[in-house]
């Protein structure tokens, strides 16, 4: 199996674009860490191929974060630039919000996760939405966002995680607020989801995560998260037992930039998945599948790198 790639050229033509399109409704960029990245991939896509050694040595950390937080901005971007500014309300509030924050992920910490935290209920938004498959984000919700599928409401609220020991608060947590929208949500249509960001667990934000080929950087991917969810399913199994029955699984996510060596290719990860909650409907957990099926046909999304470079990964 073989990733597909694109230029640097192109996605700093994409990032442009969705800075544009975040000022055009309403977003106040200012001079923070979305302008500071913009800057690094427009000197970075004119300058990689000729960069020295100690000029790639010591931009590359840099680099490497500002491709893994430009994937997410460009991620919401296009999913949502067609939809009226009328209806993106919920998503000018997250992003004036997650436009903030520290520039670089690794020096993120407990206080200052807040513009992070809105970026990832945009991305799971922005994930979720295809109106031409059937399939629509709720985007101004009393949740941190929502899914209309198949006449169902799926209220959606989100939580990212630094550490193993914080799930079952962060679980915990998730499933208080769902249960307050579901009580006030009449019928067996309303449903709930929590969304968990699980990239601060497996990376903090100052590692590069290295397979030999695409198939098994493909293969590695899955099974982190595969196994992720075998360790800890039981952890919000625990919670779910008595919680409101509504409540019918855990969404989980991860990014991170890894390289594909024999390419030479850095690949900016984002991987997704579903955990039904234990025992709910046959109806429910089709209707899981079936949103499975629609939302996470690719999972990774691919950058092109040069072979100079990628030799200071190791």
């Amino acid at each position: 199996m073989k990733i597909s790639s694109t230029s640097y050229t192109s996605i700093a033509q994409d990032y442009k674009e969705a800075m544009q399109w975040m000022e055009s409704i309403g977003v106040v960029l200012g001079a923070g860490r979305t302008k500071h990245y913009q800057k690094v991939i427009e000197y970075w896509k004119d300058h990689y191929k000729i960069a020295s050694e100690e000029q790639a040595q010591k931009i590359f950390p840099e680099f490497v974060n500002s491709m893994c937080e430009i994937s997410s901005f460009i991620g919401i971007y296009k999913k949502l630039k067609d939809e009226p500014i009328a209806e993106l309300k919920g998503i000018r509030e997250k992003l004036n919000k997650g436009v903030n924050g520290p520039i670089e992920l690794a020096t993120e910490t407990a206080k200052s996760t807040t513009a992070r935290n809105f970026i990832f209920e945009a991305t799971t938004a922005a994930r979720f939405h295809n109106p031409k498959k059937g399939i629509s984000s709720l985007l101004n919700t009393v949740s941190d966002t929502g899914i209309h599928f198949e006449k169902n409401k799926i209220w959606v609220e989100c939580k990212r995680i630094t550490t193993i020991k914080k799930i079952e608060k962060n679980i915990r947590k998730a499933s208080d607020q769902l249960e307050r929208i579901l009580r006030e949500k009449i019928g067996s249509s309303n449903k709930g989801l929590v969304a968990i960001d699980i990239s601060k667990i497996l990376n903090k934000g100052d590692n590069i995560f290295v397979q030999e080929n695409d198939a098994l950087l493909i293969s590695s991917v899955e099974k982190l998260m595969n196994d992720f969810i075998v360790q800890n399913a039981k952890k919000w199994e625990n919670i779910y037992a008595s919680r409101d029955r509504k409540i019918i699984g855990t969404v989980v996510y991860f990014s991170f930039m890894s390289v594909s060596e024999d390419r030479n290719l850095l690949v900016s990860v984002a991987e997704w998945a579903i955990n039904p909650r234990l025992n709910i409907r046959t109806s429910e957990e089709n209707l899981l599948n079936s949103i499975v099926e629609i939302v996470f046909p690719t999972p990774i999304f691919r950058h092109s790198w040069s072979k100079s470079i990628t030799k200071k990964i190791k």
